[in-house]
């Protein structure tokens, strides 16, 4: 028989795989240290841990033997109400990754255009291109702003969604205003990716009432620590979200996510605490990071801090801090192959992190 993978899509052939990021048992293995001693700053994951009220309810959750509301009726009321929207503008699925990918199926035949703006989250490429459309980036100015000046100058033929993400991953400046009101008034789907609203503040949600064209992402990963359970939520109007309903999996937000979701929502102070002390602990570690002269700290409105290596290839300093056990991300790409993204830890979490950084550095 000739081998199997010439059977595979020419897409998925030709495509690179999505680059994983390991769990902390997975590392400690390979690294040969205790887990404990692991220090994840790679994810950009809320380093609090799942909520004890999150636990406690697990534990007691009844219907898992009973597959979950494809209506998504108790979900999408619960998720309206935090988000100040009616049920029928929300969509709930597994993560955010899942949303990307139905707005894709819902949108684009093959051969049809995406755009965003690089750097940026890099799973976008990657679920358009399974999805068989084709996706164009565009370079942001040297402060990683989108300038609406070549915005207006992008050919816009052919093309059916824009994605845009605020705070953007991995440089952590908001989106401009403008920009997104430029494409929103072009005739094309703008996703706006919000996956960091909590710690930014800042939204465009009030645009999506007025607006039959956005669509706002979220997730439930970040601020709220259930990245394991893979639940996020998108906003769009009743339009968008009907045919988003129409084409979902029908089981695709789990029971335990359910669960863990709603206790969320009801201890919103819990995690509010938990933002607050991540932005102070982000603000102080942006400051000790601009004490070294090696490197260029850029402001971020997130949970992560992206810093330019210089002198030094940035491979480095990621290759020597994860042999003592602390992960931050490198991005192997001609864009960022000279920086590192750092996830804002603990406060303990980040002052080991700066003194194995010092070692390194001095």
């Amino acid at each position: 028989m000739k081998p199997i993978d010439r059977l595979f899509c020419k897409s998925v052939r030709e495509m690179s795989p999505y680059s994983p990021i390991e769990p902390p048992d997975q590392i400690a293995r390979r690294l040969n240290l205790p887990e404990e001693q692991v220090i994840k700053l790679d994810a950009n994951e809320n380093p609090f841990g799942t909520a004890p009220e999150v636990l406690e309810a697990l534990r007691n959750g009844r219907y898992y033997h009973i597959y979950p509301d494809p209506a998504q009726v108790h979900l999408r009321q619960a998720i309206a109400g935090y988000a100040d929207c009616s049920p029928d503008m929300v969509v709930a699925g597994t993560g955010a990754d899942e949303l990307i990918d139905i707005a894709c199926r819902l949108l684009l035949e093959t051969g049809e255009k995406v755009i965003s703006f690089a750097p940026t989250f890099s799973y976008y490429g990657h679920v358009v291109a399974l999805n068989k459309g084709r996706f164009c980036s565009y370079p942001r100015e040297s402060d990683f702003s989108i300038s609406l000046e070549k915005a207006r100058q992008i050919d816009l033929t052919g093309v059916k969604l824009v994605i845009l993400c605020s705070p953007n991953n991995p440089t952590g400046n908001l989106l401009e205003e403008a920009v997104l009101d430029y494409f929103l008034d072009q005739d094309v789907v703008v996703l706006v990716d919000e996956a960091y609203y909590e710690f930014s503040q800042s939204s465009f949600l009030d645009k999506v009432k007025n607006r039959d064209n956005l669509l706002i992402l979220r997730t439930f990963s970040k601020c709220f620590a259930l990245a394991g359970l893979r639940v996020g939520y998108g906003i769009m109007s009743a339009t968008l979200a009907s045919g988003f309903m129409r084409i979902k999996p029908p089981f695709s937000v789990n029971v335990a996510a359910e669960i863990a979701l709603e206790t969320c929502l009801s201890n919103l102070p819990h995690f509010q605490k938990q933002v607050a002390d991540i932005q102070q602990i982000r603000d102080w570690t942006q400051k000790e990071l601009s004490g070294f002269q090696q490197l260029r700290v850029w402001p971020s409105q997130s949970n992560f801090i992206l810093c330019q290596v210089l002198d030094i290839p940035a491979v480095t300093i990621y290759e020597k801090l994860q042999q003592k056990g602390i992960l931050v991300r490198y991005f192997a790409t001609d864009l960022l192959q000279s920086f590192i993204r750092i996830s804002v830890g603990t406060q303990s979490q980040m002052a080991v992190f700066l003194d194995h950084l010092r070692q390194l550095i001095h």
